[in-house]
């Protein structure tokens, strides 16, 4: 290769290269922006859904489940959900299987991304059964809105806490009804809960219940 390709290819290269590092997020094929440390832990799941071109469906593009030591652990046979799409403009369920397992606490964060309405979800909440019993994640955090710099997509991620221990999860999403998914990702895992986890689900049922007063 003689220097004149080669520094014509050097050039092309390095041009690429600081395009790159200004597109904005939006423009990726994931915006799985903050995944949580817990991922990838023992009795962790995880679950990515992708609009399909041209559509409102959203397929299962990847999933995934660890295990740990104890034999008497085992997976829900639920499958997950595939394919989505809404039941009303806007409205959305994604359900997930989960280990039946013996930890007393759940923690759950749902990245969702979205077009079309960039202002936030209306609600995000998840039903969940343990055996036959029905348990309601708490939402104890909500990220700041992110809109990218097309104000092509929004972003946004809730992180939920379930207890006791639920064996699956259903994650119903409503957005405004002029907005379309585009990307969700969840994560779950089971664990025992840290004291700061107790301060936060202490914190989020007094924000229920100021809500609830301010309603009133």
């Amino acid at each position: 290769m003689n220097t004149q390709v080669r520094n014509s290819l050097k050039t092309h290269l390095l041009t690429i290269l600081a395009v790159a590092m200004v597109v904005p997020w939006s423009v990726a094929t994931a915006d799985d922006l903050n995944p949580p440390l817990y991922r990838g832990k023992p009795l962790s799941v995880f679950a990515e859904w992708q609009l399909v071109p041209g559509s409102t469906i959203l397929n299962l593009t990847q999933s995934n489940w660890v295990d740990d030591n104890d034999p008497s652990t085992t997976l829900h046979p639920l499958p997950f959900s595939n394919p989505v799409q809404p039941n009303a403009p806007g409205q959305y369920q994604f359900q997930l299987p989960n280990w039946i397992d013996k930890e007393p606490i759940k923690y759950m964060r749902v990245q969702l991304t979205w077009m079309g309405d960039l202002n936030p979800p209306i609600s995000l909440a998840s039903q969940a059964l343990d055996g036959t019993n029905t348990i309601w994640g708490q939402t104890v955090n909500i990220s700041p809105l992110q809109v990218d710099a097309a104000q092509i997509k929004a972003y946004q991620y809730y992180d939920l806490i379930f207890q006791p221990n639920p064996d699956f999860e259903r994650v119903n999403v409503t957005l405004n009804p002029n907005s379309v998914l585009s990307q969700v990702v969840i994560d779950t895992v089971s664990t025992v809960p840290e004291p700061a986890t107790m301060g936060l689900l202490g914190l989020g049922a007094l924000n229920l219940l100021w809500r609830k007063r301010s309603a009133a």
